[in-house]
């Protein structure tokens, strides 16, 4: 079997990829970086918080408040990861 790629009729013009805005541009492993960026930052937050309690400077409130959106944010990430991963495993076993 011979396949043949797909070739577009015209190109995108230069002014319609250099001037899209940055989030039509960006792939989706810049928006999983970004993503994890993120999360790595409200969990750093999540932590300084509870030292801030610890140490007798922060608030109860403020930390579990902290702490909470953190562990949202960490289940709502291991859910895409878990959603992704089945994604793959169901188009490596496609029969093409």
């Amino acid at each position: 079997m011979t396949v043949e790629p797909l070739i577009p009729d015209l190109p995108l013009p230069a002014a319609v990829t250099r001037d899209a805005p940055r989030a039509a541009r960006e792939g989706f492993v810049d928006a999983m970086a970004r993503a994890a960026d993120a999360l790595a930052s409200h969990l750093r937050t999540a932590d300084a918080a509870e030292h801030a309690v610890a140490a007798g400077r922060g608030s109860i409130q403020g930390a579990a408040i902290a702490r909470a959106q953190a562990d949202v944010e960490v289940a709502v990430a291991a859910a895409l990861v878990d959603h992704a991963a089945r994604a793959i495993t169901t188009v490596t076993q496609l029969q093409i």
